[in-house]
């Protein structure tokens, strides 16, 4: 029994052990760590809803976001993601979700009020859109508007969007080309469907951002993207995995842009960091115009290509057949586009400068990929 005399000091010190205890016990609010990677000890963030999901970008955006205790919505119009996603208990997959069809899109922000910020990456390629430009469009420009106007609706704060090389015309800078140029030469003839496109939905965007000083307006320009996957896009970036691929098959490569030709290039995991970190950045620190930046990566030639994949794969052969070029419109975009982009907006602003520069690398890495 304890005595009278007793009682206050042994009650002193349960309340202290009692407040070491609270005073030690998680935070329920968010934290970061310095490198922005949210803390395992954290409430998890609002979730990001991203259209798109299934792509060769879409999916690896979802699994870095995933990875780095982000909750996903992942909106897939008919692909699902692959399995070692969808177990992960910070994702939720949406089925059926259209560009084309304003209810799909009402559903998923109407059924998932987490949703603070949407990733819209649906988009046909440069070569898909000119095939078919009016569809192009209802799926790009009238998609992004059925989607801001869902937005609206729902108080969903933050949009980002996949702009392209695509965007820039024969007027743009050849060298360090900037998603603020863009921005600043609405009038610049880009040359082709897709960059018209592609400049509508950035100006349906500045609109949405400028409507409410809560919301957030992010694109980012995002060169060819290089990758080791066994199945790609026709995009006119897309010829250097063609060219790699054929080497790997032991046929001859019939070039699809003149050899001499820069275009700016990058591997998917920079990009990848580089999304991520343009979704993640405060609103304070985005000092380019309409949130845009371009995500940079390197620049080669086809020629300078063949020659690495000649290094791996002695016996390659390609040809560059003058009237296939003349009327081949992937020819005809490469030369319109920047032989590079400018890596130094988003490394001030984002901390981004890609790691993987070197086209000997790059090429050993994919034809060894697709050999094995």
């Amino acid at each position: 029994m304890i005595s009278t005399s007793a009682t206050f000091p042994f009650v002193a010190l349960l309340m202290l052990v009692l407040a070491l205890a609270t005073s030690a016990s998680p935070s329920s609010s968010a934290e970061v760590s310095p490198t922005g990677d949210i803390s395992s000890t954290s409430a998890p963030p609002p979730a990001v809803f991203i259209i798109g999901a299934a792509g060769a970008i879409g999916s690896q955006l979802t699994a870095h976001l995933l990875m780095k205790g982000i909750p996903v919505v992942a909106g897939l119009r008919r692909s699902k993601l692959p399995a070692y996603l969808t177990s992960h208990p910070l994702l939720v997959t949406e089925l059926g979700v259209d560009c084309q069809n304003a209810a799909s899109i009402e559903r998923v922000l109407a059924n998932h009020p987490s949703i603070e910020t949407v990733w819209n990456l649906a988009a046909p390629l440069s070569v898909e859109t000119s095939s078919d430009p009016a569809l192009a469009y209802d799926v790009v420009v009238n998609g992004m508007d059925r989607l801001l106007k869902a937005m609206r609706k729902h108080n969903v704060p933050n949009i980002c969007f996949s702009d392209s090389i695509g965007s820039y015309g024969a007027s743009a800078p050849r060298e360090g080309a900037t998603a603020r140029w863009l921005v600043e030469n609405p009038t610049q003839d880009p040359g082709s469907d897709y960059g018209v496109q592609k400049r509508a939905c950035r100006d349906l965007m500045q609109a949405f951002a400028s409507e409410d000083s809560s919301r957030s307006s992010r694109f980012a320009v995002i060169p060819g993207v290089l990758h080791d996957d066994e199945r790609w896009g026709a995009g006119t970036t897309e010829y250097a995995l063609d060219a790699i691929k054929a080497a790997v098959a032991g046929t001859v490569y019939d070039s699809a842009v003149e050899i001499d030709v820069l275009l700016p290039m990058i591997m998917r995991d920079d990009l990848i960091d580089g999304l991520y970190r343009l979704t993640t950045a405060s609103k304070e620190k985005l000092r380019e115009v309409d949130g845009g930046y371009a995500i940079a990566g390197f620049s080669f030639t086809a020629r300078s290509l063949f020659s690495e994949i000649a290094k791996v794969a002695p016996d390659f052969q390609y040809v560059a057949d003058a009237q296939t070029l003349a009327e081949s419109p992937a020819a005809l975009f490469a030369r319109l586009w920047p032989d590079s982009l400018s890596g130094k907006e988003a490394e001030r602003d984002l901390g981004f400068k890609a790691k993987q520069s070197s086209v000997e690398k790059m090429v050993a890495d994919i034809y060894n990929a697709h050999k094995h």
